[in-house]
């Protein structure tokens, strides 16, 4: 069957569009938004307990409803972000340096509706996309090495340039700790172990997810335990506004920022596409293009609409970028379309090359399912939404001991090791000392996080054909547009200085 043939396309929207198969989506929606919002547990530890459960479902049963998790999941995380600065995964950790000032102003409805109408936008955006060059892109993902992979990481850490607060030196300092943190752990050539001090739990290096809910959760209650509530009072004595009114005003004003949108999803499709990389990486990549981009880029960090919007424009473009490689080559591109792929082989699926010609109708249901599940994103998102806001209104004297027990829950939950409980702690303390003297949190977990992907690619490059692997096109593109990315913000800074003189 010709995959690009008209008929093929209805098809599949047929197939899903059948009750039994479109009944899944709200299920998968709802969950992954309950599941999403607990911090530490994400949706691919969910999908992977559920997953001997769907041999006794359909194959399109099974995917439509791990797909709608997926989506839903992903938006999820960013609620705990903006009301208590928890992200719920760690994706959504570049969401906490705007959503939660906003909520801290009295703004986490329309945080929470920004966020809401961003992810949906981008999430329906790069769902269309996926689904009309999946068939004839997908193969270009094989064409990142080692070298193109390095460059990456390396064009993902320009963003530290954009997250160093007014000070450069200050800026520098905290990536280069972060690249200290990353490490630690197992040396990947001789296996020998680099500053795990006798710790077995350190031999794979420091828990991302410890980490981040250290940083950004359990710091922020030294802060909280000095004030009655989330929202600081203002000087009228005006309440914070978190019903439908604000939410629905949120969703509308996020509409306003079409190019940031249109060029964060884009980001979060391409970071996507590129099997081991992954939303983490993406979302912080988009922050700082959108802070790079900006008209008002002092702004950011302070409860900015851009920030916010870039960030979870960005982190619902992975999966439909996520997903190419997944069903096109039967190279999962992350660690939910590992357990979305499992389940088609439990049910005699084999995603690959030959999965387009061989299920092309269940393909392309598929890949409807990734719309369809973004679309019914707007209406199950509001709802949780406005249950959510209502967290603003306790008093920080019941908050802060659960969300401290949110912290340490998560940090468990990750690799069910006490030990992590502790590191969230000196994490806790850790950020809180970066902040109060002015060191960039955001660099300092960006360095953390691209600093192992860095090493094992540029030591594989290197093995395979040494400076030479750096002359690929794909490789020389992307240190080209690192360059860009460097210098353009300077130069039309300047030129916007001359036309002010002038």
């Amino acid at each position: 069957m010709d995959v690009m043939s008209i008929d093929v396309f209805y098809q599949g929207l047929a197939l899903l569009m059948r009750p039994e198969n479109l009944m899944w989506i709200p299920i998968g929606m709802f969950l992954g938004l309950m599941i999403g919002a607990v911090p530490g547990f994400n949706d691919t530890n969910f999908l992977a307990i559920v997953l001997p459960f769907t041999a006794y479902m359909s194959p399109m049963n099974a995917v439509v409803f791990m797909m709608s998790c997926f989506c839903a999941s992903q938006a999820a995380g960013s609620i705990p972000a903006i009301l208590l600065n928890i992200p719920g995964t760690p994706s959504n950790a570049p969401t906490c340096l705007e959503g939660f000032k906003m909520t801290r102003k009295g703004k986490a409805g329309y945080a929470l509706g920004l966020s809401l109408g961003a992810s949906t936008v981008g999430g329906v955006i790069t769902a269309i996309i996926t689904l009309i060059i999946t068939p004839v892109v997908g193969v270009y993902a094989l064409n990142f090495g080692p070298a193109e992979l390095f460059m990456m990481a390396l064009f993902g850490m320009t963003a530290v340039g954009s997250l160093t607060g007014k000070s450069l030196t200050k800026g520098l300092m905290s990536s280069a700790l972060g690249l200290f943190v990353a490490c630690v752990g197992t040396e990947f050539q001789q296996g020998y172990t680099r500053a795990s001090f006798g710790f077995f739990e350190l031999y794979e290096g420091f828990p991302l997810i410890p980490v981040l809910l250290g940083v950004f959760g359990f710091s922020e209650l030294f802060s909280l335990v000095e004030q009655k509530a989330i929202v600081a009072e203002s000087e009228d004595g005006e309440k914070s506004k978190n019903g439908f009114d604000s939410i629905l005003e949120g969703v509308y004003a996020s509409f306003k920022y079409k190019m940031n949108i249109l060029r964060s999803s884009l980001i979060g499709l391409l970071v996507g596409l590129i099997p081991g990389t992954g939303a983490a990486i993406a979302t912080w990549v988009s922050y700082g293009q959108a802070k790079q981009w900006s008209k008002t880029p002092e702004k950011f960090g302070t409860g900015h609409d851009e920030g916010l919007v870039a960030t979870d424009a960005c982190n619902n473009g992975v999966p439909g970028g996520a997903l190419i490689p997944t069903v096109t080559l039967g190279i999962p591109g992350s660690g939910t379309t590992l357990v979305i792929m499992a389940a088609l082989m439990i049910n005699g699926i084999t995603p690959g090359p030959s999965f387009f010609s061989e299920h092309a109708v269940e393909a392309y249901a598929i890949l409807y399912s990734l719309v369809a599940a973004n679309l019914f994103l707007l209406p199950a998102g509001l709802i949780v939404a406005r249950l959510a806001s209502n967290v603003t209104v306790v008093p920080n004297k019941y908050l802060v001991p659960v969300i401290a027990i949110f912290c340490m829950i998560g940090g468990f939950a990750w690799r069910q090791m006490p030990f992590d409980m502790y590191l969230v702690v000196i994490f806790g303390v850790f950020g809180a000392l970066l902040s109060k003297y002015g060191y960039s949190v955001p660099a300092f977990l960006l360095a953390m996080l691209l600093g192992p992907l860095a090493e094992r690619n540029f030591y594989w490059a290197m093995e395979i054909n040494g400076v030479e692997s750096f002359m690929r096109p794909i490789a020389l593109v992307i240190f080209i547009a690192t360059i860009c990315v460097l210098i353009l913000p300077g130069i039309l800074q300047k030129m916007a200085n001359k036309g002010k003189n002038g």
